[in-house]
């Protein structure tokens, strides 16, 4: 089959290159030029926990696509739009997840940069992910995906 014609929401894997670009920049700068002396070791219980909570939403995404039938790749077509699940609250609960581990992460590692980087990465995210993959369901799933956006917010 000729896939060069298949209507796809990326070419590229943007989630995870973005989030190692922004890990190694982070881990780099904190090397560099620290900014943990404004950061308490109190934050390192409640970052994790933070973090774990963020693996839970990220991962309730995940099986909800698997439930639904649908690839969770960003470069693969869709065979399905997931509504259910944690997508009642929530359009894009893979990244919300991914930013409250990072978040986590920042706070229990004591890491300024990677904190002071989550808008950033949020930005990429939606940017070089979020927006391609709406306009690509709404070409896909058309009023249906509309309407479904219409009722659930993007990030919360």
């Amino acid at each position: 089959m000729d896939h060069t014609n298949v209507d796809k929401p990326n070419r590229y894997h943007w989630p995870p290159i973005i989030y190692a670009v922004a890990l190694a920049l982070a881990f780099g700068l904190d090397w560099l030029f620290p900014l943990n002396a404004l950061m308490f070791d109190g934050w390192r219980t409640p970052g994790w926990l933070l973090a774990g909570v963020g693996v839970g939403i990220a991962v309730a995404g995940l099986a909800q696509f698997k439930r639904t039938g649908t690839p969770f790749d960003p470069t693969a077509s869709a065979t399905a739009l997931a509504t259910s699940g944690i997508y009642r609250w929530t359009r894009n609960p893979m990244y919300l997840g991914a930013l409250i581990l990072f978040i986590g992460m920042g706070l229990a590692m004591r890491s300024g940069w990677l904190l002071a980087g989550i808008p950033l990465i949020a930005f990429a995210l939606q940017k070089l992910a979020i927006e391609r993959e709406e306009a690509y369901l709404t070409r896909r799933f058309g009023n249906t995906y509309t309407a479904y956006r219409a009722k659930v917010r993007r990030w919360l």
